[in-house]
């Protein structure tokens, strides 16, 4: 079987979902393409090799004084919703020659396109579809809930019609009348074998060039515990000058190993890296990204779900003991669902 998997290019996490379905894929004797663009294509290559990813052009933020803009993120990828039968072609013209069987798309809206030409079956697989086929926790704002709403059609426009639509998320329900296939935690197999082993030396932080103010409040938090910083995620410039932060470069497996050593992480809450902390039971503080109102609401159902694992950060905020809380098994038999799930498309 040969799959052809695109993914949005910005940020850790769709690549580390791609990076777990693809390995089981490739495991199980399929053939796989991915398509993407920037972090995801530095990360699946490291991982793949080059010739197995195919550069396309994905959905971007928009800022604004250095800051995310909504406004500007909507109207700056609105070509994606509107002109993308133009912007596929160069993709399509790729895949008549690879001759895929069916397209995965991870918040990703050429694939749709790819296989509405080709006549082959399509597959959404993310995390954002909880915003039509969950239920949103308790306390929920209006403006999240309007924001989450919004959220959920734009999923939608990415693929209008699917063969399967496929969730991995964490802590989260099924709307009875939703018929999307919710899946749990999609991790890396190197998982099922990795134990938090904090050494007492340093801690994660896992952040983004949006979040730059907050590097003063996490140094003096490494200043307070007497432990190094480990900064993934930012350009080494916006680490300069703080004493007890060191940047650290993109390395798949440096930055696993850096988690298990860790005593705790400070991290923006995005799905994946929530999803292998809570496998790992290490203590987070908790720094959504401003106005990105997933993560927002990722935060709120952390803290709502593990109180003693999670909390929101600041500089005097204490370090969470997860030690004082029983948690119930996570499911993270993900990978293995979604490529049992594809398998079966294609067998039909």
């Amino acid at each position: 079987m040969r799959v052809c998997y695109g993914l949005v290019g910005m940020t850790r996490g769709h690549a580390a979902r791609a990076l777990a379905i693809g390995q089981e894929l490739i495991d199980r004797g399929h053939e796989v393409l991915f398509c993407t663009e920037g972090d995801a294509e530095e990360l699946l290559s490291a991982r793949f090799g080059e010739e197995r990813v195919f550069k396309t052009t994905t959905p971007k933020y928009h800022l604004k004084h250095g800051r995310l803009s909504i406004w500007r993120t909507v109207f700056g990828n609105k070509k994606y919703l509107y002109g993308r039968r133009n912007l596929a072609k160069p993709l399509i013209a790729h895949l008549k020659q690879w001759q895929p069987d069916l397209t995965v798309s991870d918040y990703e809206p050429l694939m749709w396109q790819a296989s509405k030409e080709l006549g082959i079956p399509h597959v959404a697989v993310n995390s954002q579809e909880f915003f039509r086929s969950s239920p949103m926790p308790k306390g929920l704002s209006l403006a999240h809930r309007i924001q989450a709403k919004a959220g959920g059609m734009i999923v939608r426009r990415f693929s209008p019609t699917a063969d399967l639509r496929i969730v991995g998320k964490i802590l989260v329900e099924k709307r009875p009348k939703s018929k999307a296939l919710f899946v749990g935690a999609i991790l890396r197999k190197e998982f099922e074998s990795l134990t938090w082993r904090p050494q007492g030396e340093h801690f994660v932080v896992y952040s983004c060039p949006m979040l730059e103010q907050s590097l003063a409040a996490i140094n003096q938090v490494a200043q307070r515990e007497q432990k190094r910083g480990k900064v993934f995620g930012v350009p080494p410039s916006m680490v300069e000058g703080y004493d007890w932060l060191d940047h650290q470069p993109t390395s798949e497996s440096g930055f696993i190993t850096a988690v298990c050593h860790a005593d705790f992480a400070v991290a923006t809450p995005g799905n994946q890296f929530m999803a292998e902390t809570l496998q790992l039971g290490i203590p987070v503080l908790m720094t959504p990204t401003p106005k990105q109102f997933e993560q927002e609401i990722n935060a709120k159902m952390q803290m709502q779900a593990r109180p003693h694992q999670y909390a929101m950060f600041h500089s005097e905020a204490e370090i969470p003991d997860p030690s004082q809380a029983h948690h119930d098994t996570t499911d993270a038999s993900g990978r293995t669902k979604v490529v049992d799930l594809i398998e079966a498309l294609v067998k039909q």
